[in-house]
């Protein structure tokens, strides 16, 4: 009986005991924020309890302080500095370099990396280490120094070259010239120190030579890339003989680089025996090709009118026809300009001149026979004074008011075919503006055939000056001026230009001019005729401009304007890099075998990275 009385209450103290333990868990989870629809162990599972608990106390215990240890002055004295940020200093011994962790920065610590590695230098002071100190850091100091220099140096090593090639200089102006006038002016400015160096930069012939080789391969990559997406391109290139008897063949490109029109210089290349079309092909092909570019992707060419590049079968314009039919084709109008200038050959023996052709300064390249008609009329008293005590048969052409007369307006009309010439050449010429200034003159040769028609000649000043009344050179004149018109419209025949009235002003356009588009682009153009913005925008922009600006709203018909406004109407850049080409490989360098490189330097539209260059090469100063 006393026994089970017992058990009860020994079961009964016992289930108080879990309550009790129970609810002071609520509690708990009350005060530490822990939801009470947590899952609560069973009450008679003490290893669920106590994991429970110890998850309270865990998410309340507070994280402990690290212990970051300070650089001290006194620590100096081991041969111990410090290195990294103020907030977690670590110690660097001064002798070796070795850096130990923040834990290490104690005197006792850092004494025992000295006595263990240093030993020899255990009886030295505060003062030696010092002194140790500051040398390495002056000595830091002069390597920076020294590497700063010898950059800044390659970069203009790199910039001086890119002015030698660019004003056509041999490689030794460099060193000979450019850098003893360079010192002598940092020298009377800034001192002998910054003398020194300017010394340090490099400049002599091979080194120049080097520089403008990668400035020249930087160009060609950097033209490759703006052209790897397939963009279409036209096309100039012509050929002529160099000093050293050797032909060269010159190619310019013009193609959409983003919002701007690039005529970039492509390539000059030997012919390496003879020029015909087939060589010429054979040539633009292999440039082509090391450019990245393809004939598919080529609009049109634009040559002068030599049987090598204008042949109706072997010529080169046939050869690219024959495997690329849809590559069109423009005779330079500038060479035909030049052609017809012939006729006044017959003009000059009619006037009794003892030669019937004129020295030019470069034949066709820059036409200076009006100049020099000009020039040798203005000093016709002097040049009769100087004849007529050597040459007394000169003399008396120069006292002959007719045979001067006739001089003038060889003068005159020499002039208007200059100005004519000067008018078509320039950077973004195109056939529709070419066309428009022939136009022009042939007009002007009908008012002047009828202001002639009536003795007067107020369009030749210098004819006009000798023969006010017109009596001398009336008839002469107005046969000329016919004969020159109707050479014009031999060597320029009609060109329907007409056509293309929709891509000089899409808000002005007829039904004659669309009559060849198709019905989308026809679409775009009329929505293009009624949107204001881009109205606007071609009443502000130049024409290409516009188009490109339209491109993005309206790509079909933008495109096929660009494209036609893409084309060259003349040789002039090339032109004007034979010219360069006469004054870089001279009597001199007749020798120079990086023709291709020095002239890509010089006549790029797009200029080397040479910051990206200098990352690839070692600088190195000058010693």
């Amino acid at each position: 009986m006393i026994l089970s009385v017992q058990i009860k209450l020994f079961s009964r103290i016992v289930q108080l005991g879990r309550r009790r333990r129970k609810r002071a868990l609520k509690k708990r989870k009350l005060e530490d924020g822990v939801p009470l629809n947590t899952s609560i162990e069973k009450e008679d599972d003490p290893v669920a309890s106590t994991s429970v608990v110890s998850k309270v106390v865990q998410e309340n215990k507070q994280p402990t302080p690290i212990l970051v240890r300070k650089y001290l002055d006194n620590y100096l004295s081991f041969g111990f500095t410090f290195n990294g940020p103020e907030n977690r200093p670590v110690p660097q011994c001064i002798v070796c370099g070795e850096k130990l962790s923040n834990e290490s920065m104690v005197p006792s610590k850092l004494k025992r990396h000295l006595s263990s590695k240093h030993s020899h230098l255990l009886g030295k002071d505060k003062n030696y280490f010092s002194l140790l100190l500051s040398s390495e850091e002056k000595q830091a100091k002069t390597m920076v120094r020294r590497a700063t220099i010898s950059e800044k140096a390659l970069l203009a090593s790199y910039k001086v070259s890119e002015i030698v090639a660019k004003r056509m200089q041999p490689h030794t102006i460099a060193e000979d010239v450019i850098l003893p006038a360079c010192k002598e002016i940092v020298k009377s400015m800034l001192g002998d120190n910054a003398e020194k160096e300017i010394s340090l930069v490099p400049l002599s012939n091979d080194t120049v030579s080097r520089r403008i080789g990668d400035m020249s391969s930087d160009i060609q990559c950097h033209v490759r890339e703006k052209l790897s997406d397939s963009r279409l391109f036209a096309l100039q290139l012509d050929e002529s003989t160099d000093i050293s008897k050797k032909c060269q063949l010159l190619s310019y490109i013009r193609f959409i680089d983003d919002d701007s029109v690039i005529e970039q210089f492509l390539a000059c290349s030997e012919l390496p025996t003879t020029s015909t079309g087939a060589d010429v092909y054979d040539s633009m092909s292999n440039t082509l090709t090391d450019n990245g570019l393809s004939w598919k992707n080529c609009l049109t060419v634009c040559t002068d009118g030599a049987p090598a590049m204008t042949g109706k079968f072997k010529g080169f314009v046939a050869k690219v026809k024959q495997n690329f039919p849809n590559v069109g084709s423009t005779h330079c109008f500038i060479h035909r300009e030049a052609l017809m200038t012939r006729l006044l050959k017959e003009m000059c023996r009619e006037a009794g001149s003892k030669h019937d052709t004129l020295v030019l300064h470069t034949e066709i390249r820059w036409l200076s026979k009006g100049k020099v008609l000009q020039k040798f009329y203005e000093l016709k008293n002097e040049l009769s004074k100087l004849f007529s005590i050597e040459k007394p048969d000169f003399a008396a052409y120069l006292n002959d008011t007719e045979w001067c007369a006739k001089v003038a307006y060889l003068a005159d009309i020499f002039y208007h075919l200059n100005c004519l010439n000067e008018s078509m050449q320039g950077k973004e010429e195109n056939v529709l503006t070419s066309s428009d200034k022939l136009k022009g003159f042939l007009k002007k040769l009908q008012v002047w055939k009828r202001h002639v028609e009536n003795k007067s000649l107020k369009m030749f000043p210098l004819t006009f000056d000798i023969d006010p009344q017109g009596d001398i050179t009336t008839q002469l004149v107005l046969n000329h001026l016919t004969d020159l018109e109707d050479s014009m419209a031999q060597y320029f025949p009609h060109i329907s230009v007409e056509k293309y009235d929709w891509v000089r002003n899409p808000y002005a356009t007829s039904s004659e001019s669309t009559a060849d588009l198709s019905l989308e682009k026809e679409e775009q153009l009329a929505e293009i005729q009624e949107d204001r913005t881009l109205r606007l925008k071609y009443n502000e922009s130049p024409l290409i401009r516009f188009w490109m600006y339209a491109k993005t709203e309206y790509p079909v018909i933008a495109v096929e304007a660009i494209n036609i406004l893409l084309h060259f109407s003349t040789t002039y850049l090339c032109e004007l890099g034979f010219s360069a080409l006469t004054n870089i490989k001279n009597k001199k360098r007749e020798r120079l075998l990086s023709v291709d490189q020095e002239m890509r330097v010089c006549l790029s539209s797009i200029r080397p990275r040479i910051e990206l260059l200098c990352t690839k090469r070692q600088a190195q100063v000058s010693h």
